[in-house]
């Protein structure tokens, strides 16, 4: 290949390659995954044709349904901060324009996993009692054995006297 040609070519291929880049940095082509550290957790998600993708959110977590809820919480309260703060400071910048869209997009449609989970409460006399008696109707039913009918009625009449108290 003589040197004007391979000039000529190297040139085309530099032409080439950026509007390649800039055509699918304007159209957010790629996923694009997003760290960030916001309020002591680390929030991650995916975006791609500027939305944030729902699915991606916070799912380094999906395996710990408690840190799952508290990222997703944490991850709509930064969509809704981003959007703020991106409002505050309008621009006519094509890029923030975009960006600002799709944190308040996500701010609007992201609804966050909550889930709280403690111990079972302890039961009451009487609720031991009925659960009792449901356990003994259940087990006795369709079965002809004398012996369950009559844990069952003892089961039931010890409810129905607590009911009385």
């Amino acid at each position: 290949m003589d040197p004007v040609s391979f000039v000529f070519s190297a040139y085309l291929n530099t032409v080439q390659s950026r509007v390649s880049n800039h055509f699918n940095e304007t159209r957010n082509l790629e996923i694009t995954p997003v760290v960030v550290e916001y309020e002591g957790v680390s929030v991650s998600y995916q975006h791609q044709l500027w939305r944030v993708r729902p699915e991606s959110i916070c799912s380094n977590y999906r395996q710990n349904i408690s840190q799952f809820s508290g990222c997703t919480v944490k991850a709509s309260q930064l969509f809704h901060a981003l959007c703020s703060e991106l409002r505050q400071s309008a621009s006519d910048d094509w890029r923030q324009v975009q960006i600002q869209n799709m944190y308040c997009n996500a701010a609007v449609s992201f609804k966050p996993t909550v889930a709280n989970i403690d111990s079972a409460p302890t039961l009451s006399g009487l609720e031991e009692a009925r659960q009792a008696c449901n356990a003994a109707t259940v087990a006795a039913m369709g079965n002809s054995d004398p012996r369950l009918a009559r844990e069952r009625d003892k089961a039931c009449e010890v409810y129905r006297e607590s009911k009385g108290r």
